[in-house]
């Protein structure tokens, strides 16, 4: 169980605005705004409060305290900060409470606890309980767990019996945490005796301790009334009962049932923040040796929950109407699920001997990285192609899958484990100062929460060559200062980023002024970072304690600080702070590891701002001038789209360039290119260029390949829109949807796509028959094929596109019992359009007098 967040501890211990004193509307609309969660509207409502020079003193400062509130909530605290410390604010009672706030808002942590540690002292000070919890979070972010425990017991023993119950839960969570059981239960019990009853969080923690105590069925029960009755759960804690069930199913042995159980609830929540571990408890279900047709549950829904490699406007194929907005994203379309999926159905068909599920696993990987390419598993993906490599004996392949991740994965993590593989690797071939090598650069260019492990191989390599005095290690077991040493190199080589900021953690709290504090700080932030799920909050409660603290010992590099604050800022998705601080870096740091990896940053963040022109600057400068293969591609193709979306034919003209240098290089982003830039060829109306250009490309790709059918896609748009000139291109593009018609069979949104346009292109095509006519049963087959599905569809657009062109040719024909029967098709699926389905099948039936007996 994850400590609960400092930032949702201090939103929860902020108390509701009070109601204003004056009966003026603005200050009315200013607190039925903030009251409501409408942060800005309260902002603009006590601004104009504030501009009436009317308002009495006490008015005027009570308005600024609730305009300090709107800021901090809405993210503004620096200007919170500066409002409260004007002169006719400061006397407010309330002041010191929102100085704090906002003063943790800013990851200013050692003043705000400073600030809320005066605020306790006065038992009359307002918003004393808020300032309490918000307190012991910001203690807990410190890594100080006994001291927030310490915090919380001044609630513990309040006559109100909600908040006295309320701060005991919150000791048993840490305590929990901590793993002192025997406390966290009798504080428990006490909890219930405060206020009696049976409320959610008190029996989730129950749940949890009988789990952690060894009591998995009495665990089970209490998840599960949890799951079946949401009412009063936090969401968090919600999803975290699904998965303790889990835990408690499986630690009775029950993985069937666990895997049953999870699968039903991701179902239902595809957008669980707890997802990841779900799909984690999930691989273990997963058989360790498939037979050749594997039917286990976990297997077959995770391959229906992989649907069909379908790029749509946010990818390199638009589905939107063309033009250049539409073609060219700013972000990667998030599916969590599929990621998960994928990456976890690759893990589960590896494990088969068969080579065809192999070339499966390796495929789903590969799309997991076309489609994801900035998801945390996309890296892990191509980290695991090389464990796979590496097992299959292509050590030449996976050192050079390594070499690049070690130089373009964005975690530290993975950038850790490539480095550690390789050398490892060499060590294992006998290569042992190739081996030194690549983990001594580990240790050097990775995050700290691995370098150690790298140094620690590296030494016991070059002692190997070199004989040590027997006594070294019995000398190192008695020196204390050696075991902190040892306890802190095991918490920087956990093997996971929420372990290893856990571990770093624990290691800071007990040796607090360690020497090496300093660089746990900062290997504890990067950590925090590195995750899936990057907890923000902490890794700037670390950086801030980092600042705060003396000089280490061991000087830290200051451009991998500045590196950690602008990742931060990045991962924040606060585009503007982001653009400017990576502005500073590259002015401060010119010649630092991290200085291509910012210029990216950088880069990317004007593209998502829409600065177009300014982005592809950098980015070209970037992509001409950077050693690093990988990441010089991937500048080049963001270069290459800011320069398409440009709303210029030069600026166009040259995107193409930019897609070709792309393309030559032949590197992991040349495809993106090839269909970015056949796409924007389309949309230039150069129709017989980009025929021509993915012809040759798309007879070459088998069906099996994963770009076979977004290329195919763009192959068969691109000869359509020539059929108004050139009738037989409308026969040719038929046959490229025919050929796409192998992607069809298991992916039933693929199959209503490649109808619908077969069923487009067959209503301008002569019928053989009859030049005359054209082929409307053909294409009205193909569009009524999509409507006998027994089944909810995988989409809705193209599914009922095809159910109103079949509607519509049945009403051409004067078919209408037929189209009244195709109209009430329509409908039974209850989609997006079947009200108006319905409505036309009894506009039908009233138009034509046919009565159903």
């Amino acid at each position: 169980m994850m400590l609960r967040s400092p930032w949702l501890l201090m939103w929860l211990a902020m108390p509701s605005a009070l109601p204003g004193q004056d009966p003026s509307v603005r200050m009315r609309q200013g607190d039925d705004a903030l009251a409501s969660g409408l942060w800005e509207m309260a902002v603009l409502h006590y601004n104009e409060c504030l501009a009436n020079t009317t308002l009495s003193p006490e008015l005027k400062s009570q308005v600024a305290i609730h305009l300090a509130e709107a800021w901090i909530r809405d993210g503004r605290p620096a200007d919170a900060l500066a409002l409260l410390s004007q002169s006719w604010v400061a006397a407010h009672p309330e002041t010191p409470f929102w100085s704090a706030q906002a003063l943790a808002a800013s990851g200013h942590f050692i003043e705000a606890i400073g600030t809320f540690s005066v605020l306790l002292e006065n038992p009359a000070a307002p918003h004393r309980a808020e300032a309490t919890f918000t307190l012991a979070s910001l203690q807990l972010a410190l890594a100080q767990p006994d001291v927030a425990l310490a915090t919380l017991a001044t609630l513990t023993h309040s006559p109100d019996q909600a908040l006295a119950a309320t701060a005991r839960l919150q000791q048993v969570e840490i305590l929990l945490d901590l793993g002192r059981l025997a406390e966290a239960r009798e504080t428990l019990l006490t909890a219930a005796s405060i206020r009696p009853g049976d409320p959610p969080l008190a029996s989730f923690l129950d749940a949890n301790l009988l789990l952690a105590e060894g009591r998995p069925s009495e665990a089970a029960a209490i998840f599960q009334s949890l799951i079946a009755q949401p009412q009063g759960q936090s969401l968090q804690h919600y999803h975290a009962a699904a998965l303790g069930l889990a835990d408690a199913l499986l630690a009775q042995h029950l993985a069937a049932e666990a895997s049953s159980h999870l699968l039903g609830f991701i179902q239902d929540h595809p957008d669980s923040p707890r997802l990841e571990e779900m799909f984690q408890r999930l691989l273990k279900g997963l058989p360790d040796t498939p037979t050749p047709t594997p039917t286990d549950l976990v297997s077959e829904r995770l391959s229906q929950w992989i649907t069909p490699c379908e790029l749509t406007a946010a990818g390199a194929i638009n589905t939107l109407p063309s033009d250049a907005s539409a073609a060219w994203p700013s972000t990667t379309p998030s599916n969590e699920r599929l990621a998960c999926s994928l990456f976890t159905r690759a893990i589960g068909l590896h494990r088969s001997p068969l080579p065809e599920a192999r070339a499966e696993a390796r495929r789903l990987l590969t799309r997991l990285r076309l489609e994801f390419p900035h998801h945390p598993l996309a890296h892990r993906a191509l980290f695991q192609t090389a464990r796979w490599a590496l097992e299959d004996g292509a050590s030449d392949r996976a050192f050079g899958i390594l070499d690049t991740l070690r130089e373009s994965a964005t975690t530290p993590m993975l950038r850790g484990e490539a480095a550690f593989l390789e050398a490892r690797s060499a060590y294992a071939q006998g290569h042992k100062d190739q081996a030194i090598q690549w983990f001594d650069d580990a240790a050097q260019s990775l995050a700290d929460h691995q370098a150690n492990t790298a140094r620690l191989n590296a030494a016991i390599i070059r002692l190997a060559g070199s004989p040590a005095p027997p006594q070294v290690l019995a000398d190192a077991s008695r020196d204390s200062s050696l075991a902190a040493d040892l306890e802190l190199e095991r918490a920087l080589c956990t093997s996971t980023p929420a372990a290893a900021k856990t571990a770093i953690g624990e290691f800071l709290a007990r040796h607090p002024d360690h020497p090496r504090a300093p660089e746990a700080r900062l290997a504890a932030a990067e950590a925090a970072l590195a995750g899936p799920d990057p907890d923000l909050a902490f890794a700037r409660s670390q950086l801030q304690a980092l600042a705060a603290t003396p000089q280490p010992t061991a000087p830290l590099r200051p451009a991998r600080i500045a590196w950690l604050g602008l990742r931060i800022q990045d991962l924040a998705q606060d585009p503007t702070a982001t653009i400017a601080s990576a502005q500073s870096f590259l002015i401060t740091h010119p010649e630092q590891p991290e200085t291509a990896e910012a210029a990216l940053v950088l880069g990317r963040n004007l593209f998502q701002t829409h600065n177009y022109n300014d982005a592809r600057l950098v980015l070209e400068k970037l992509a001409a001038s950077d050693p690093n293969a990988p990441r010089a591609q991937a500048a080049g193709l963001l270069a290459a789209r800011s320069a398409a979306l440009v709303p210029t034919s030069q600026s166009q003209q040259e995107a193409l360039i930019l897609f070709d240098k792309v393309i030559a290089a032949n590197g992991s982003v040349s495809p993106l290119a090839q269909l970015e830039k056949a796409r924007l060829m389309i949309d230039m109306n150069r129709l017989t260029e980009a025929a021509t250009f993915l012809r040759g490309w798309f007879e070459t790709l088998p069906p099996g390949d994963a770009l076979h059918l977004p290329a195919g896609l763009l192959l068969g748009e691109a000869i359509y829109a020539q059929g108004s000139v050139n009738p037989n291109s409308l026969t040719e593009a038929l046959a490229v949807y025919d050929k796409l018609l192998v992607h069809a069979d298991p992916y039933p949104a693929v199959f209503n796509r490649l109808q619908y346009l077969r069923g487009r292109t067959l209503e301008q095509i002569p019928d053989d028959q009859d030049p005359t006519k054209k082929r409307a049963k053909q294409a009205f087959i193909a569009y009524d094929s999509v409507l006998e599905s027994t089944t909810p569809p995988a989409e809705w657009h193209y599914f009922e596109l095809c159910g109103f062109r079949a509607l519509a040719l049945l009403e051409a024909a004067k078919r209408w019992p037929a189209a009244i029967a195709c109209a009430k098709k329509i409908a039974s699926f209850h989609g997006p359009r079947a009200h108006e389905a319905a409505t036309r099948a009894s506009q039908l039936q009233l138009k034509h007098m046919i009565w159903e007996d």
